[in-house]
């Protein structure tokens, strides 16, 4: 079904679809994702949004809770992805502030990726409220409740 929607079976369908939308700018992370995804998602308790075309997902994002002491979360996020065909009509925002509604229902206090090294990249987490921390592109953001 059409629109975005939390995973909690790897399929092999979406397994291969998710491979085939990292491979198209990250071909080494594709390979990765594909060995680790479905134990990360139904084993190891990440979290997974996926947005639906009509036919394929066209963008999914992946990340995991982390627990530092008693009574504070954080969140990394591990993968965001856009099929090359849909970047700027809105799917990655969706993907994004999903995870970020699921986190804040979580009680996560902070949300941290590590950015792909574009101008692009940079621009969509900066637009969102993520801060450049260092030189290799780990970003970060302090949720609101």
């Amino acid at each position: 079904m059409p629109g975005l929607e939390r995973v909690f079976t790897v399929t092999r369908n979406l397994l291969n679809n998710c491979y085939c939308i990292v491979d198209q700018t990250r071909p080494g992370e594709a390979v990765a994702l594909y060995h680790s995804l479905q134990k990360d998602i139904e084993q190891n308790g990440h979290i997974m949004f996926v947005f639906n075309g009509a036919y394929n997902p066209l963008g999914f994002i992946k990340g995991k809770i982390n627990k530092l002491h008693s009574d504070f979360l954080t969140s990394e996020i591990e993968f965001l992805f856009v099929d090359k065909k849909y970047q700027s009509a809105g799917i990655g925002t969706s993907l994004i502030q999903a995870y970020e509604d699921f986190c804040r229902k979580e009680n996560v206090q902070k949300i941290s990726l590590y950015s792909a090294k574009t101008v692009q990249a940079r621009a969509f987490y900066e637009k969102h409220g993520y801060v450049l921390q260092n030189v290799n592109y780990l970003m970060s953001k302090k949720l609101e409740r």
